[in-house]
């Protein structure tokens, strides 16, 4: 009979390779036997739920490993758990028991005090958050960078490598609140107090958040110079090395060298993983391997070492469709049809919902091969069991799929001469200011008109040129409800003056996402904006609702953005992500163009379902964890010619 421990192993292992399912089961069977005193199941088991966004299952666990193991851990735990499913009351009192526990430790306390920052952030109490979010910074510097002499710089220096993830939270969350000066304050008085402190990743990671949160006044060159300082002083923490190798790839479409040197260095560090066999190595590695991957990718003479390197990574973590799908692309190129075949239905049969998956198998079908009939059935049976035989079920989302490949294509052609577009608009609105200042009365007022319109269509277009750029965004972390907020606050000012409401409902506990800030504000708005306008002529009502669901095994943000306008006619809706088309009188028709191609960077998907005289409703899916890919995916195809 398995013990529990060898049980536990072996969820950890499950959840290490990317297989929640498989993990939760083993945690499962490891709970049923575990003796009344030991939470380790329960735990991990409300942990693994929290991950996937089945707030119930989450709460169910935590509560009984609080039950079973008291303490801190527990309660915070807990706490995070009461506020996915809503439980914002409970929550702060599971965070607040946290924090108060007598023997609750620095690091403990500052996810307690995150935790009660969330639950600020969800009855709209910004000055709860802000204070609370400093609490659990000081906390989490107190750790770093205790007064005590008796715990060593080295032993400093592992913890800030373990809990890099945690000092990224708390630095987005302070900036994201306007308090990046107390955050800057709080950092130099614990350097002060442990000289030797290892502060230079939150000090990193602090600037890191104002530049994706707009800051300019903050060098990107520093940032760099800090972290290779910091491997100079730490030559063997393989944290800091690969926060240095993240930042050289996404520098190497403009910088050749970078994404040498970054290779040279990713091959070094997969050879030291290589001789570490544990279950956090292994995953590591993966993710090592998928930078890789996506480094060869750039040049077509290192496709092959490309492919191999996605081949490695998916042994060691074969539930990650975005590689999978990147390795029948690569696989497809170089002819082999079948062996491309092969890894889309491993790909939809991790997550049939996958964009990419969809259009990696759009590119498999030939209206004109014999062997069509068995392409689609494959295909169906992968992401549907048993679906072959009833192919009207799913035959939609693959003739749509087949459709963006080709739309892909077009986009590409249309990037290329873009710029004309937006130089002559350029040129038009400037000539129609110098004309409007020479004339008056109606004539005059007409061309204000004129230079009004032609100004916003600029705007608008270069808008949508730089959605489109070859290079892809910058990754951050990008934390959910301030940004909701943000865009709320942006349309509404608009909205107030044509007397449309905008309301917001943004669940607890939602995970930060990995992005682009400014993109995703970018996309959110134009979506807000649109719903807004739709319903202007009546005086409407938009409801922006954020909430964490699963999608393809891991958790993900769901924005839905509903509004009670006239809708859209089905014969419209087919054509509202075409660049162009519009529906309005004055509208440009690039917002929702803008929305899509930022949301598929983002490895996410958007649906968009509407009833003519009822409203529309805009369903925004975003992955929060990017599985090891440091840049985003393109927004189009990368023109030959600008």
């Amino acid at each position: 009979m398995a013990t529990v421990a060898s049980l536990v192993e072996l969820g950890e292992r499950y959840w290490a390779l990317g297989l929640p399912a498989a993990a939760r089961s083993a945690f499962g069977r490891a709970h049923l036997v575990a003796p009344a005193q030991d939470g380790t199941a329960a735990r991990r088991l409300a942990e693994v739920a929290l991950a996937v966004g089945d707030a119930a299952g989450a709460r169910k666990y935590a509560a009984e490993a609080a039950r079973r193991e008291p303490g801190p851990r527990a309660r915070t735990l807990l706490g995070q758990a009461q506020l996915a499913a809503g439980e914002t009351d409970a929550a702060r009192m599971s965070f607040a028991g946290a924090i108060d526990g007598a023997h609750t430790q620095p690091l403990l306390r500052a996810r307690a005090y995150l935790g009660l920052a969330a639950a600020a952030l969800v009855v709209g109490d910004g000055g709860g958050a802000a204070a609370n979010t400093l609490g659990a910074l000081d906390d989490l510097l107190l750790a770093l960078a205790p007064a005590s002499a008796a715990i060593t710089a080295a032993a400093l220096a592992d913890l800030a490598d373990r809990e890099v993830a945690l000092t990224e939270d708390v630095m987005a969350q302070a900036v994201a609140l306007g308090r990046a000066p107390d955050a800057s304050e709080a950092i130099d008085r614990a350097a002060a107090r442990r000289p030797d402190a290892p502060l230079a990743l939150a000090r990193a990671a602090l600037l890191a958040a104002r530049w994706s949160h707009g800051d300019r006044a903050v060098d990107d060159a520093t940032i760099d110079a800090m972290l290779k300082d910091e491997v100079t002083r730490r030559p063997t923490s393989r944290v800091v090395r690969l926060r240095v190798i993240e930042r050289q790839l996404r520098r190497r479409h403009q910088d050749a060298s970078a994404r040498v040197g970054a290779i040279r260095d990713l091959e070094a560090i997969a050879a030291e993983l290589a001789l570490d066999p544990g279950p956090e190595s292994l995953l590591e590695l993966a993710r090592v391997w998928f930078m890789l991957a996506a480094a060869y990718e750039d040049d077509a003479a290192s496709a092959a070492q490309a492919e191999a390197a996605y081949r490695k990574g998916l042994q060691l973590r074969p539930g990650h469709a975005a590689a999978a799908c990147r390795l029948a692309l690569l696989i497809l190129d170089r002819g082999d049809s079948e062996g491309a075949l092969a890894e889309i239905e491993r790909a939809l049969r991790i997550d049939a919902g996958h964009s990419l998956a969809w259009r990696s198998a759009a590119r498999m079908l030939d209206a004109t091969s014999p062997a069509l009939a068995e392409v689609v059935e494959r295909l169906l049976d992968a992401s549907y069991p048993g679906a072959g035989s009833a192919a009207f079920a799913v035959a939609p989302r693959l003739v749509a799929a087949t459709a963006e490949v080709a739309r892909g294509d077009v986009l590409a052609g249309v990037y290329a001469h873009g710029h004309r577009v937006k130089n002559l608009l350029g040129i038009i609105g400037s000539r129609a200011r110098s004309a409007r200042k020479l004339a008056s009365g109606e004539v005059g007022d007409r061309l204000l008109d004129l230079e009004r319109d032609v100004t916003s269509l600029y705007e608008e277009w270069a808008q949508y040129l730089r959605s489109m750029q070859a290079t892809g965004p910058t990754v951050s972390i990008v934390p959910v409800a301030p940004l909701v907020q943000e865009v709320i606050a942006a349309a509404q000012a608009k909205a107030a003056v044509a007397g449309v409401s905008i309301d917001a409902h943004v669940q607890g506990g939602l995970p930060d996402l990995r992005g682009d800030h400014m993109l995703l504000r970018e996309a959110l708005l134009n979506v807000v904006s649109n719903a807004a306008e739709a319903c202007a002529a009546g005086g409407g009502k938009v409801d922006v609702t954020a909430r964490t669901v699963t999608s393809g095994g891991g958790r993900a943000v769901e924005v839905i953005v509903a509004d009670n306008g006239p809708g859209i006619s089905r014969t419209e809706l087919a054509r509202i992500f075409v660049p162009g088309f519009t529906t309005k009188e004055t509208g440009s028709g690039v917002g929702l163009t803008i929305a899509e191609r930022v949301v598929a960077a983002h490895h996410g998907r958007i649906l968009v379902d509407s009833d003519e005289g009822k409203g529309t409703v805009v369903t925004i899916v975003l992955p929060c964890d990017l599985g090891g890919f440091v840049g985003l995916g393109r927004l189009a195809p990368a023109p030959e010619a600008v």
